[in-house]
């Protein structure tokens, strides 16, 4: 009987701590659960190619729009917005995919990606969204290689356009140039974007524990839009998120004023 008693005790014990880890993560993330679903459900994502076919998907009458993943994703994980996009209209989706190598490298490939749209659906331009280090990617693409003409919006989230301190702990090829004073962060950001013709936003929130500070993702020739409580990969999941991006592709934000005291800048028209 005492054996069971202890073995109640220890169970008791071991339930409390799991529930007091619980909590302690969904202060940090309210919508860790239903993250932690969707990781699950897109697991299946690590299975495909890392870039999809290039096909003309018919005119929609909309621009052609490329999706830039962040570190350590994969295209696999834009299915929800993709969904969401698709109810909404768009048919010529394409997410680019990218794995080892440089900022750069990863640039040359998107510019490339970029140019093999073009041509399969005869248009002339195209619209960006992209998530974390994938928003760095393609502003080097558009400020360095040439889609400066090409991008008509750049709608980026959670992407540390001015280096975050939490890269200062990773030395990794494509964590390094993520911090404050790297050379690409400070090449990038020595250039005035307010003259390109594009529309450009940026979503950021402050419960972002990988971009720190949150200024961090604020960009002055960017409409900086401050959507509150949502964490790094809820971007990828939040509905809220997924409406404020379908409004930016429209050249107009949307977000509730009241709920953004950083929401500063403004966009450009094409």
């Amino acid at each position: 009987m005492q054996d069971l008693g202890s073995m109640e005790a220890i169970g008791d014990a071991v339930k409390k701590v799991g529930a007091g880890i619980g909590r302690l993560f969904e202060k940090v993330n309210p919508d860790v659960w239903r993250e932690l679903g969707y990781v699950t459900m897109s697991s299946y994502s690590l299975l495909l190619p890392r870039r999809e076919e290039v096909v003309d998907r018919g005119a929609d009458g909309l621009v052609p729009l490329v999706l830039v993943h962040g570190l350590g994703g994969n295209r696999g994980l834009w299915w929800p917005l993709r969904l969401f996009l698709r109810v909404n209209g768009h048919r010529r989706i394409y997410a680019f995919g990218y794995e080892d190598g440089t900022i750069e490298d990863h640039a040359k490939s998107l510019k490339d990606f970029v140019d093999s749209i073009l041509r399969a659906t005869a248009e002339t331009r195209v619209d960006i969204v992209a998530h974390s280090l994938g928003g760095i990617i393609s502003r080097y693409a558009i400020q360095r290689l040439g889609l400066r003409d090409t991008a008509r919006t750049l709608v980026t989230m959670a992407t540390p356009h001015q280096g975050t301190y939490a890269a200062q702990y990773a030395n990794t090829t494509l964590t390094r140039p993520l911090r404050p004073d790297s050379d690409v962060i400070c090449d990038l950001n020595a250039e005035d974007l307010t003259g390109y013709p594009m529309w450009f936003f940026s979503i950021f929130s402050n419960r972002d524990v990988y971009v720190v500070p949150a200024e961090g993702m604020t960009h002055p020739g960017a409409e900086n839009v401050f959507l509150p409580d949502v964490s790094h990969s809820q971007y990828l999941v939040s509905p809220q998120v997924f409406r404020v991006v379908a409004s930016c592709l429209t050249g107009r934000s949307d977000a509730p004023m009241d709920a953004s005291p950083w929401r500063v800048g403004k966009s450009y028209s094409s």
